[in-house]
């Protein structure tokens, strides 16, 4: 099966979920656990069913992204005995266990409201294989993330912030500003962060750390082809691990 991500659309990274069935984190909003009421469909392909690329299509140049939905600490046995069929691999898991055959990335707060992990708490001998980390970043929970950013940074760990997408009522901003808008996003509807919002965070982001924080896409879309992120990290982690 080699259906693609239509946020993938002209760049080199695919998506790979061996897994079946919902996944039991239950993330926050997660929208692989999400059922469409009307087409019973999560994500952009049928059911709860795996998703997993033909090796050719990807090419030798296509990236790997196992587990854009679910996680590759569930059923990890499985989720690396896919990932062999392709040359080039990375994995995604908000669960603080990172010792995989390749790069990682590991998003620190999987219930964003709550205080993201620090480095010290992952089960790991080393944080060599993280491309870097993921923080999801709501309008109430920036002070959190300004601590983790610290944290992280001052080892050394790249941050991507994940602006939040919300299918509820989104969190109110201290501020009394409106931070998001309903929109399309690719296929589905979501109260979404504004793009004045989005540069105002990763202005103040960055001001701890401005050159390893940036974010996932750009504050005016979320397509991998204008972000690139993944692609950079992903290289210059095999680099970092291959002792380059």
């Amino acid at each position: 099966m080699s259906l693609r991500n239509p946020k993938q659309g002209g760049s080199n990274l695919w998506d790979c979920v061996p897994q079946r069935g919902p996944c039991p984190m239950s993330c926050n909003q997660c929208y692989y656990n999400r059922r469409d009421n009307e087409s019973g469909r999560p994500l952009y392909y049928a059911g709860w069913e795996p998703l997993i690329p033909d090796p050719g299509v990807v090419g030798f140049d296509g990236i790997v992204r196992m587990n854009c939905g679910h996680d590759s600490n569930i059923q990890r046995d499985l989720v690396i005995k896919t990932a062999q069929q392709y040359k080039h691999v990375f994995y995604n898991t908000s669960i603080p266990r990172l010792n995989f055959p390749g790069p990682v990335v590991y998003t620190a707060n999987s219930a964003e409201e709550a205080p993201a992990v620090s480095p010290h708490k992952l089960v790991t001998d080393s944080i060599k294989e993280l491309m870097f980390i993921r923080l999801r970043v709501s309008a109430s929970n920036l002070e959190l993330i300004e601590q983790a950013i610290k944290v992280w940074t001052g080892e050394g760990v790249p941050v991507v912030l994940t602006f939040m997408a919300y299918y509820d009522i989104p969190p109110q901003s201290p501020d009394g500003d409106r931070p998001y808008i309903w929109k399309t996003r690719h296929i589905n509807n979501y109260w979404c962060a504004t793009p004045e919002f989005i540069r105002r965070v990763l202005q103040r982001m960055k001001c701890i750390n401005d050159r390893l924080v940036t974010m996932c896409g750009t504050p005016e879309n979320d397509y991998c082809r204008d972000c690139r992120n993944c692609e950079s990290y992903y290289w210059q982690t095999i680099k970092r691990l291959k002792g380059c």
